[in-house]
Parts: C-alpha cells; sequence; structure tokens
C-alpha cells in the first residue's frame, strides 16, 4: 500500500500533513536524574556521617571507661607511694631521701622519652614556669611525706583535698579565672570538715587533740603547694607543651633541691635492710606509675568522673590504716572527710558546669555571627583530649 500523498503533496485535496503520534516520556522517579542523584548522594553522606559519629561515640566512651580505670590505678599509686613514705620513716628514713629517689627514679624514666622525641626538657621559653612548677612539686611531694608520718593515712588524704579550693580560691589572682559562686559555700563548710577532722581540744573539750596541730598545718601546707604546682602546669598550657618536658622538670628541681636538703641537714642514711631498700624502689616506681597513670587518665575521660575517682584514694587510706597500722578512724574523723570530699568535688562539678554554660554562649553567639570555626566543634563528635600532669 502506497499513500497517494506522498506523491501529490500534502496540498493536494483530501491530503493532510501526516502526523506521528509520539508516545509520552515517562516521568522519571524522584531518584532517577540529576536531582535524584544528588538527593542519593546527599541521603549516603548523612548516613556515613551519622555512622561515623556512632563509631565515634563507641569510641569515645570506651575511651573514657579505659580512662576511668586507670585514675583508679592513679589513686592506688598515690596511696602506695604515701605508705612506703610512711613504712620507710618509721624505719628512720629521712622524708628527703625518699624524695630524693623518687625524683630520681622520674629522671630515668623521663630522660630516654626526651632524647627520643628529641624535647628540650625546660622548653623553649617560659623557662621559669618549668623550675617554678618544680619547686612547687617538690614541696607539695616533701609535705605530703611529712604529714604521713605524723597523721593517719586518711587524714593525710583528706586535707590534700583542699587543694582544688586553693586552686579556686587563688585562680582570680593568679590566673585571671574566676571561680564558680559555689565556693563561697564550700569554702566554709570545707572549714568546719578540717575542724572535724583536727578535733582541737578548744573546741570539742577534750583534754588533747586528736590530731596532731604539727601534721594539720602541715596537711593544709600541702594542699596550698598541690594547688599552685597544678596552677603552673596550666599556665604552661599543656596542649602545647611536652607532658614529659614537665614532668621531667618537677624531677630535675626535685632532685637538686632534695640533694641540698639532705646535705645540709646531714640526714643522709644508706639503707641497712633489704626491706628499706625494697620500699624505697617502690615508692620512686609507684610516684612514677601515679604521675603516667593520672596524666594518661585525663587525657581520656572527662574531668568531672574524672575527679570523683580520684576519691578512692581516701578509702584506700582508711583501709591501709586499719589493715597495716590498725589505726581506725572516728565518726567525727569520717564525717569531716566526707564534708571535705563533697566540698572539693562540689567545687569541680560548678566549674565544670559554668565552662560548658559560657562555651554554649558563646557557641550560641558564633552561630549567630556566622561564625564557621566557631561552629566546627558543634559539629565534631569526637571528644577532645585533655592533658594534665
Amino acid at each position: 500500500y502506497v499513500n497517494p500523498c506522498m506523491w501529490l503533496g500534502s496540498s493536494a485535496s483530501g491530503c493532510r500533513p501526516l502526523q506521528v503520534d509520539t508516545p509520552p516520556r515517562p516521568a522519571l522517579p524522584a531518584d532517577h536524574g540529576l536531582n535524584g542523584s544528588m538527593h542519593k548522594t546527599s541521603s549516603l553522606a548523612k548516613l556515613r556521617e551519622a555512622g561515623h559519629a556512632a563509631v565515634y561515640r563507641a569510641a569515645g566512651g570506651n575511651r573514657e571507661l579505659v580512662g576511668l580505670w586507670l585514675f583508679v590505678l592513679s589513686t592506688f599509686f598515690g596511696t602506695g607511694m604515701s605508705l612506703c613514705a610512711k613504712l620507710l620513716a618509721r624505719q628512720g628514713v629521712p622524708v628527703f631521701e625518699v624524695v630524693l629517689v623518687r625524683s630520681l627514679t622520674l629522671l630515668a624514666f623521663t630522660v630516654p622519652v626526651l632524647v627520643r622525641q628529641k624535647v628540650n626538657p625546660f622548653g623553649d621559653q617560659r623557662r621559669w614556669l618549668y623550675v617554678l612548677r618544680g619547686v612547687l612539686g617538690f614541696g607539695s611531694v616533701s609535705l605530703l611525706y611529712y604529714a604521713v608520718t605524723l597523721l593517719t593515712m586518711a587524714d593525710a588524704n583528706v586535707l590534700a583535698f583542699l587543694a582544688p579550693l586553693w586552686a579556686a580560691l587563688l585562680s582570680p589572682l593568679l590566673l585571671a579565672e574566676w571561680p564558680s559562686s559555689g565556693l563561697v559555700v564550700a569554702l566554709p563548710v570545707s572549714i568546719f570538715g578540717v575542724l572535724l577532722v583536727a578535733q582541737p581540744p578548744w573546741l570539742f573539750g577534750l583534754s588533747e587533740g586528736t590530731v596532731s596541730i604539727l601534721g594539720l598545718a602541715v596537711g593544709i601546707t600541702q594542699s596550698l603547694f598541690s594547688a599552685l604546682a597544678k596552677m603552673a602546669v596550666r599556665a604552661l598550657n599543656t596542649n602545647t607543651e611536652s607532658m614529659a618536658a614537665i614532668i621531667f622538670s618537677m624531677g630535675a628541681v626535685s632532685t637538686l633541691c632534695s640533694a641540698i636538703a639532705v646535705t645540709v641537714l646531714g640526714q643522709w642514711m644508706l639503707p641497712r635492710t633489704a626491706s628499706a631498700l625494697a620500699l624505697l624502689a617502690a615508692n620512686g616506681l609507684m610516684g612514677y606509675g601515679n604521675q603516667v597513670t593520672q596524666t594518661a587518665a585525663l587525657q581520656r575521660a572527662k574531668a568531672a568522673p574524672a575527679i570523683a575517682m580520684s576519691y578512692l584514694s581516701v578509702i584506700w587510706g582508711l583501709a591501709a590504716d586499719v589493715l597495716v597500722f590498725h589505726d581506725a578512724p572516728d565518726w567525727l574523723s569520717l564525717l569531716g572527710a566526707v564534708i571535705i570530699c563533697g566540698c572539693s568535688f562540689a567545687v569541680a562539678y560548678w566549674e565544670r558546669l559554668e565552662k560548658q554554660r559560657r562555651e554554649a554562649r558563646e557557641r550560641t553567639a558564633a552561630v549567630l555571627l556566622g561564625d564557621e570555626e566557631a561552629v566546627q566543634p558543634l559539629l565534631d563528635p569526637r571528644p577532645a583530649a585533655t592533658a594534665t600532669s
């Protein structure tokens, strides 16, 4: 069959142009085409980011759990260090000799690390802060060892927890960091707790005090030195300074100061028994273990749970008093210990809470102003590492 219009043309009578009905193109679903591909890619990216966030959260949880266990180990090392010092004092070994052995142990472990990392042990700048931190650390450790010879282990550990209160009280003057309002309440309450631990005769109507006044003064002064040493570490900015260098500076300055003290006071005494040698070695190893585990713990765990774990040292001290020295505390001392520890934890918690609120306000302002660098920490699920000594 031949269509005549093909020969006669479309102008012929009865002929119309050939029209071909083209079927309509089916509409593509949303998942096809350019828009669909972009939508699919965006969805996959969101799923991938959500998966990464979940992995980071899981890893962060495990990391924090490891950090808390490391802090438990740190408190055990710290109490063991004080226990060795108390036992050595009963064998007649001078306090500064114990500090000297501990300081030499710190040097023995940190020097190879500094050589391998090629780090200047006293830094390139602010070397006076390294020296100051070493002097304060030497004073803190020496006073702690002296305090445990005058007080029970538990009382000496409890008085050491006055350090956060000292730090909060002195931060406005030395670091220009204003403490939380909770310090106004915690400070007088903690002083009441100290009175319960000390039980002075003029207040409790006793013929003589149950706690050495000299030991009480040494313990309070030790907490002050400990707070100042931690503030010096904070001034060094541990996020940029080598932790091995900070530990080395403390070991080097403590070695020098303790050697001078032993020489001037004429207190050098060679250990005569195997138990004294073993206690000296154990004290040095536990001192280094305390430094390393505490630093590693605070790099992994959040500050508030880590501080809560630090109060286990009071439990270890009570156990040592009862099991080793057969010295059980009375209920007033226990109440004072609970009050001091509670105030210290409350101050640390309030400081952390106010810091989070301040950062939230700053980030909210950054979002409103469109500051991408300040907004980025809100989008990153990975926990930030914190280093301290």
